[in-house]
């Protein structure tokens, strides 16, 4: 019986393949929430500089006017202390919007490894499922031999109902194998006669 080798270097790599993607996704998350504060922060501060701006102009439209200047300079204290209030407002929105990002950037993992096991659990009942069906075919061609090879036949209310639609044309792809052996051993049985 021929020994079956395998690469262990392929598996291990092909093994943390699913973390190598967790962790480039969640540093996706990341620099996306990064960008939203950076661009935030830059927002926040040209308005504070445009506000600042205004302040002073407004300021050195009052010393050239001759009103009553106690009462514009409070206007314009009043108008500053408005804008730094919205401005701290906008800051507070922000930084609520940020606290949601990262908390949907620290949700990301959980959500991927949920499907990643439902998927791996698919997989794995396959292969299960697989296993035995093979193991039952090399137990019927050990003891029947050819005939055991030639009374195979597409079972297809067996597949439909173990495996969703999607699986199916994997299932019947291995079907189909088998009959191309039968080909060669039906022309040997042939021969023999």
């Amino acid at each position: 019986m021929a020994k079956t080798q395998f690469n262990t270097d392929k598996i291990k790599t092909e093994a943390v393949k699913p973390l190598f993607a967790a962790a480039g996704a969640t540093e996706l998350a990341v620099e996306y929430a990064r960008g939203y504060a950076t661009e935030a922060t830059k927002a926040t501060q040209a308005q504070l500089d445009a506000a600042q701006t205004r302040v002073k102009a407004t300021q050195a439209r009052a010393s050239k006017v001759d009103f009553d200047t106690k009462k514009v300079q409070a206007d314009a204290k009043a108008r500053v202390e408005k804008l730094q209030a919205d401005a701290k407002d906008a800051q507070a929105k922000f930084e609520a919007r940020l606290a949601e990002i990262q908390k949907e950037a620290a949700e990301l993992p959980a959500k991927f490894e949920a499907k990643l096991n439902e998927a791996l659990k698919d997989l794995n009942t396959t292969y299960a499922d697989l296993a035995v069906r093979g193991e039952k075919f090399v137990a019927a061609v050990r003891k029947d031999g050819v005939k055991a090879v030639t009374s195979v036949k597409p079972t297809k209310k067996t597949t439909a109902k173990k495996a969703p639609a999607k699986k199916a044309p994997a299932k019947k792809a291995v079907a189909k194998k088998a009959p191309a052996k039968k080909a060669p051993a039906k022309k040997a049985a042939k021969k023999a006669s």
